[in-house]
């Protein structure tokens, strides 16, 4: 069975989009029965349970203020997502980003990333921001585009039915 890994920026940078995306990862923890969702500013937390077991705006909400509106720290995240997962990530495995990929001007240890690309079924990151503001100021998408297999635009419900179209398949 095909298995999900999916981690949410919920950072202050992306505050217009965090219930936007968090959403999404509420859906998907509702379609699919093997995956884990995770959540962070800077470091990484699971929210699979909350999202599985409470409501849409009751997970948002705890997400949000437990982990959210903080300053990014990718590499933390990433850090974190090594540390926790990376027994559990496979050739079955689908990691999906969530996030703007601006770093704060900090480190962006994308050779993490790298390691989980070169364990996973494939990686893709969805990113809120139009694709005129990747790589601009602070933020590092070209770096860690490297290491998915695909990349999104995703700031639109149009744009979010392509992305679902793709992961489904």
């Amino acid at each position: 069975k095909p298995k999900i890994i999916a981690i949410c920026d919920v950072s202050g940078s992306v505050g217009a989009y965090s219930r936007f995306m968090l959403m999404f990862l509420f859906s998907l923890t509702e379609v699919i029965s093997r995956i884990r969702a995770f959540v962070f500013s800077s470091h990484l937390g699971e929210v699979t349970e909350n999202f599985k077991d409470d409501q849409l705006e009751s997970a948002i909400e705890t997400a949000l203020s437990k982990y959210g509106g903080g300053s990014t720290d990718y590499a933390q995240a990433f850090s974190d997502l090594v540390g926790i997962c990376m027994d559990d990530i496979d050739k079955k495995t689908t990691v999906v980003i969530l996030g703007d990929a601006r770093n704060n001007f900090g480190p962006d240890k994308a050779f993490l990333l790298k390691e989980v690309y070169e364990r996973a079924k494939q990686v893709f990151w969805l990113n809120p921001e139009g694709r005129y503001r990747w790589n601009t100021g602070d933020s590092v998408m070209e770096t860690y585009s490297a290491y998915c297999t695909k990349v999104f635009q995703c700031g639109s419900i149009q744009q979010l039915e392509k992305v679902i179209g793709t992961l489904l398949r």
